[in-house]
């Protein structure tokens, strides 16, 4: 989904889960004088965080001109390793016009003045190796001397006195390099003072807002790279700071980065000032209108489609739809992946078993769900070994779902998960039911109403045939 955004989508074009108030809201905070720098945008893979951050980026530019904002794709920069070059190169490149012939542009000079300031990182690397080479170099010559003396005192004396010269030469190396390394030190803290006085003055009269994306797709050292640059050299006057970021991939990158004992989110608190999630509701008035994102995006997926006049055609197939997105949690790029398997399906079968009773469309459509996000519980399936648990997670169900007091308010989704339950083949301790209870009967009753009795196989063959058609081993039936 958050590859799919078009450069001119904004909120006023396309806004299906109501969210310009919450970037209207950030704008706010990020244009106020409120220390809130670095904060973060957080939500999971497949929440529409790129596409929120672009159209907050335009809706910016449109209230607040005197402001820069720039994106910054930080999975693209991955391969470079240098994410204070990447984060420079953007920022020198939105806030310079292009260069143009036989002329020193600002882009030419603002380039070659902060160029200066970063090399010494690589330079003071260079100089860390000098001495463990020479120390090398004259271990080994000490060692050839004897390889290639005869007279064993001789030999020894000789390698003796090489070992004395190299002594000498090894501690003056040392005095030297760490006489270097220290310069070097005073020279980067310098330069790092200088950078970011260049920096102030860049955005002095337009603050500059960097947006930084798709950092949880970094490599794991990276990631954790360019957060300490961002504190370390950011930490500027009309700077500020957005991640648009899932924090729990962040917290795993530094638990890679630095050992599972340390508090990855202690870590993250010294960096990060704010830090607010995308909403899982389309933001609404009323608690009465709100509904799931991904419910909502997966209607407006489907609205207009073939798919969507099936699914549309009966309201306890979509309330079906809608509790199995719920209870699995999907996110927005999990739900396309759903609706694009359920048109493969309607394909195929030429119009979704559209001549199959409810109950069946029911069936067909966990069925599609099982292939999308359960491979294991399909195959298990397959093979006529089918576990209570699985049923159990595949429903999120932790116990068994509650009676209502009218048997018209039940739920398709629980009948279907009592049902697969009951008669799967390896039991699960929760969900045992006493033969004469009142829970028992009242399940029972409720899976003859909608399915039949003792049909239990024709279930089962229905969940299959519908993994087939899928995996174009058979034509629907």
């Amino acid at each position: 989904m958050e590859t799919q955004t078009s450069e001119k989508t904004t909120f006023d074009t396309q806004d299906e889960f109501n969210r310009k108030p919450i970037a209207e809201n950030i704008i706010r905070l990020l244009t106020s004088d409120i220390d809130l720098s670095p904060m973060v945008i957080d939500g999971g893979w497949g929440t529409g965080k790129t596409e929120f951050c672009q159209k907050l980026i335009r809706l910016m530019q449109q209230q607040h001109p005197d402001y820069r904002p720039i994106y910054i794709d930080a999975f693209r920069s991955d391969h470079s390793g240098e994410p204070l070059l990447a984060l420079l190169a953007e920022i020198i490149k939105s806030c310079t016009p292009e260069d143009t012939d036989g002329q020193q542009s600002e882009r030419k000079r603002l380039t070659r003045e902060i160029s200066k300031l970063v090399k010494f990182g690589i330079k003071t690397g260079a100089n860390a190796l000098s001495h463990y080479f020479l120390k090398q170099s004259v271990d080994d010559l000490a060692e050839e001397f004897q390889q290639i003396t005869s007279d064993e005192q001789e030999a020894k004396n000789v390698a003796e006195t090489v070992t004395d010269v190299a002594a000498k030469i090894t501690d003056y190396t040392i005095d030297a390099t760490v006489e270097a390394l220290l310069k070097e030190q005073i020279e980067a803290e310098k330069n790092l003072e200088t950078l970011k006085a260049c920096l102030t003055e860049l955005a002095e009269d337009k603050p500059i807002i960097l947006f930084i994306d798709e950092l949880d797709r970094c490599r794991p050292d990276y990631a954790v790279d360019m957060l300490e640059v961002i504190k370390h050299v950011f930490d500027i006057e009309n700077v500020k700071v957005v991640l648009v970021t899932n924090t729990k991939q962040l917290r795993a990158a530094i638990n890679h980065r630095y050992g599972v004992e340390v508090d990855a989110q202690k870590y993250l608190d010294k960096f990060l000032k704010y830090s607010f999630a995308l909403p899982e509701k389309v933001v609404a008035q009323t608690e009465q209108y709100r509904v799931w994102v991904s419910i909502h995006h997966f209607k407006q997926l489907i609205k207009g489609r073939d798919i969507g006049r099936v699914l549309f055609s009966g309201y306890e197939v979509m309330e079906c739809i809608n509790e199995m997105i719920k209870r699995n949690n999907l996110s927005l790029r999990e739900t396309e992946r759903l609706v694009r398997f359920l048109e493969i399906y309607h394909s195929l079968s030429h119009g979704f078993g559209a001549r199959n009773e409810l109950p069946t469309l029911w069936l067909r459509v966990v069925g599609v769900f099982i292939f999308c996000f359960y491979p294991s519980l399909m195959d298990d399936i397959n093979k006529n070994r089918t576990d209570a648990g699985e049923f159990a997670q595949l429903f999120n169900l932790q116990s068994w779902p509650d009676m209502p007091d009218d048997p018209y308010d039940v739920k398709e989704v629980d009948v279907i998960a009592v049902m697969l339950i009951l008669n799967s083949k390896i039991e699960d301790s929760r969900f045992i039911l006493q033969g004469y209870s009142e829970q028992n009967s009242y399940w029972q009753a409720r899976i003859a109403e909608h399915f039949g009795k003792g049909k239990m196989d024709l279930v089962l063959s229905i969940l299959k045939e519908t993994f087939r058609v899928l995996s174009f081993e058979q034509a629907p039936q």
